[in-house]
């Protein structure tokens, strides 16, 4: 039995943890592989080469016309693409592509936010049950809502990769010291409990008159179940 609480305990410590990590560790983890990169600058270097025979090879036709019939359509591409951009800019919101995009990322953080906060009001109109664990809990919720909500707020302001780092390390442990306040305060509460019923149970078995017993039983039958 104490082996499969201290599992029990240790299990929800360990998925606390990983929730919290995960909020951040695509911050850790390098953007591309190294090859990525050296496949790119490779890709670029070729490219400079074939921009530069290409030059030539437009300055040796510059008066043919089928250069000239590229060079209109050229313009007329351009102009297409330049009115493609102002949509672009149009339509963006934020540094965001477009307004769904941002509503994308901003929502789901405000959700949090608004989940945490309320719990966080809740914590002090409630019976006082693992309160200190509760409070840190939903304080360390609002703090990583707040962070994603300033990100798509401000996209661009973003921070280094150090401090994302520092950051799951801090949460990780506020929220695994949350888990295990609550869970203590739930062990205590449980145990208390137990030996309050004990307690009553020996007291009524001590002092029920023979001629009560029938009903006595009949009562300690209905609370070994959930009652509502």
């Amino acid at each position: 039995m104490m082996k499969n609480n201290l599992i029990y305990k240790y299990s929800h410590i360990f998925l606390a943890v990983v929730c919290a990590t995960a909020f951040f560790i695509h911050e850790i983890v390098p953007e591309v592989p190294e090859s990525y990169i050296e496949a790119m600058e490779s890709f670029h270097k070729e490219k400079n080469k074939k921009s530069a025979l290409l030059k030539d090879f437009k300055e040796a036709y510059k008066q043919s016309p089928e250069y000239k019939a590229y060079n209109k359509q050229k313009i007329i591409s351009d102009e297409a693409f330049n009115k493609f951009e102002n949509v672009v800019e149009e339509i963006s919101f934020l540094g965001f592509e477009d307004f769904q995009q941002f509503l994308g990322e901003f929502g789901w953080s405000f959700g949090l936010f608004i989940y945490s906060l309320f719990n966080f009001v809740n914590t002090y109109r409630e019976p006082n049950r693992a309160r200190k664990g509760k409070l840190i809990l939903h304080v360390t919720l609002l703090v990583i809502s707040l962070y994603f909500i300033y990100w798509a707020l401000y996209k661009y302001q973003d921070f280094e990769k150090i401090t994302y780092l520092v950051f799951s390390i801090i949460t990780s442990f506020a929220i695994a010291i949350s888990v295990h306040l609550i869970l203590l305060k739930r062990y205590i509460q449980n145990k208390s409990y137990q030996l309050n019923h004990q307690d009553l149970i020996g007291f009524i078995l001590n002092n029920t008159k023979p001629e009560s017993e029938h009903d006595m039983w009949e009562v300690l039958k209905k609370i070994k179940h959930e009652r509502v």
